[in-house]
């Protein structure tokens, strides 16, 4: 019985249709003995990454690639070129798989080589998730032009961190992220779109791309056990406002974390889920227990139930809610 190879391969920044059609024809293009296991760009024993050719510069892919044995194919679109891969950069559209079979059968063939002969050691490769601290820093950081903002699946927005605006990519489906979140920095063809497109407070956007996303409990340390609020977030969606505002109350004059999960009669991990967002997007700080002034009494008093009514109606107002 013969034994069957197999080959961690990504695909990255690609919209989902292309991408679909792109496994397709690596499926096909791929020897019949060699198992293909999709991978994500995270995967610690990734041997092909195939990436949208306007990502490839991007820090964060850079190092990945350094610190790895990555066999990488850009992608790009050029229909003088379609089929053809030069410089290791593949040409869509795929009218023919001859360049393509050649290009995976030699690296697959060096792949092969390298793993029979090269000692086993430990991987060290650097990927996104310990580094999206860093990553959402940079998105805030005034020093930055415009940048595009991507993950595993393709563009998300272009922000503008000296101005903090944000213009989110009409063709997206929905809000939403992992920890392969990244940027790159936006050429003047990049942002073409963005003319037509409604601008948006780069942090506020930031917060609930954090908090529907659910990706990022890393944000919250592990130690934190109480969480001081500076600037209040406004919630896009209706169902979970009230909530989110509920959470803000508390975090506003200073509250421990499992104190806020009891009296709001919430999960301590949803209560962590808001602490994350909110320090992804620095609109707070962890503090100590006993500088925490939230000590409620008695749970839902009619007191509180009175403030929190006010409170509301004065937030709607404000807020144009």
């Amino acid at each position: 019985m013969s034994v069957h190879q197999a080959v961690n391969i990504a695909i990255f920044g690609l919209s989902l249709r292309t991408l679909n059609e792109l496994k397709e024809h690596v499926q096909t293009a791929v020897p019949n003995h060699i198992q293909v296991k999709w991978s994500n760009i995270a995967e610690p024993q990734l041997d092909i990454l195939m990436i949208n050719q306007v990502f490839f510069d991007s820090p964060n892919i850079k190092s990945l690639i350094k610190n790895s044995n990555i066999n990488v194919l850009q992608i790009a679109n050029d229909l003088d070129k379609n089929s053809s891969i030069e410089n290791d950069t593949l040409y869509l559209p795929l009218n023919h798989l001859h360049s393509l079979h050649d290009w995976l059968n030699e690296r697959l063939a060096q792949t092969q080589e390298i793993n029979n002969t090269a000692p086993s050691e430990p991987t060290n490769t650097i990927i996104h998730r310990k580094q999206i601290k860093d990553v959402l820093q940079e998105i805030q950081n005034p020093r930055n032009g415009k940048i595009q903002l991507f993950d595993n699946n393709g563009l998300i927005a272009i922000a503008d961190p000296r101005n903090e605006w944000v213009w989110q990519n009409p063709s997206l489906r929905s809000l939403q992220t992992d920890s392969s979140l990244n940027y790159t920095y936006a050429t003047q063809n990049d942002q073409l779109w963005i003319t037509d497109t409604p601008q948006q407070d780069l942090k506020q956007w930031l917060w609930n791309l954090l908090w529907i996303s659910t990706d990022f409990d890393e944000l919250c340390p592990s130690s934190a056990s109480s969480f001081y609020l500076d600037i209040w977030p406004q919630p896009h969606h209706k169902v979970e406002r009230q909530q989110i505002l509920r959470m803000a109350a508390c975090f506003a004059k200073g509250a421990q974390i499992s104190v806020v999960a009891a009296q709001l009669k919430l999960p301590e991990q949803r209560v962590k889920q808001f602490v994350a967002a909110s320090l992804g997007t620095q609109y707070g700080r962890v503090i100590k227990d006993h500088q925490a002034n939230y000590h409620p009494q008695t749970p839902q008093t009619e007191t509180e139930q009175n403030f929190m009514k006010k409170l509301f109606g004065r937030l709607r107002n404000r807020l144009g809610f």
